[in-house]
């Protein structure tokens, strides 16, 4: 007899729970390596372990423990891109109801598209193409290669290449300035 939706779904969630309880404490170190503030590597393990549970299909995760720390390292640069704040310790419950960002936030924010635009001049000019139509216009892989006139596949190693680097440029200048030297 094949189980119910809701009985998969239990058992999802059973070995979400187990995922957890067994990965807790090496995420957060994952984590803690990766965050200029050690304080949100709690938060987010916890956040991570939340979208999982909010998987509507958490049958069809061939590899739970992979896309933990995908979830995790895509946290990590939701964080780093400005989408979170950049402590949630340090959150003011009156400017979340305000939706209006802080001058500590908006100096942030402002420094992240500095450091990234920067990278971003560093990349060739239709890989710089794929990120912004892609970061700034939505489109999809299909429609940015028929806009920058190449293969699907040729826009996937872009994307796949210039995130990287964007990633390891502004990781590199975090740990500049954490360690007291800059670029």
């Amino acid at each position: 007899m094949k189980p119910s939706k809701a009985e998969e779904q239990a058992k999802a969630k059973a070995k979400v729970a187990h995922l957890f309880a067994d990965h807790h404490d090496r995420l957060e170190a994952y984590l803690r390596k990766r965050l200029a503030n050690q304080n949100d590597a709690a938060e987010l393990a916890q956040e991570a372990y939340l979208r999982i549970l909010r998987v509507k299909r958490a049958d069809l995760i061939r590899h739970p423990e992979a896309y933990l720390y995908r979830v995790a390292r895509n946290l990590v640069h939701e964080l780093y891109a400005g989408h979170r704040p950049s402590s949630f310790a340090d959150v003011d419950v009156d400017q979340l109801r305000s939706g209006d960002p802080s001058p500590f936030d908006q100096a942030l924010l402002a420094r992240r598209r500095e450091l990234v635009q920067r990278a971003m001049e560093e990349l060739s000019p239709k890989c710089q193409a794929a990120l912004l139509l892609r970061w700034h216009e939505d489109l999809t892989q299909a429609e940015i290669a028929e806009r920058i006139n190449v293969s699907r596949q040729m826009v996937q190693k872009y994307l796949a290449s210039g995130i990287a680097h964007c990633r390891k440029r502004l990781r590199r200048i975090a740990e500049q300035e954490r360690d007291g030297s800059h670029e």
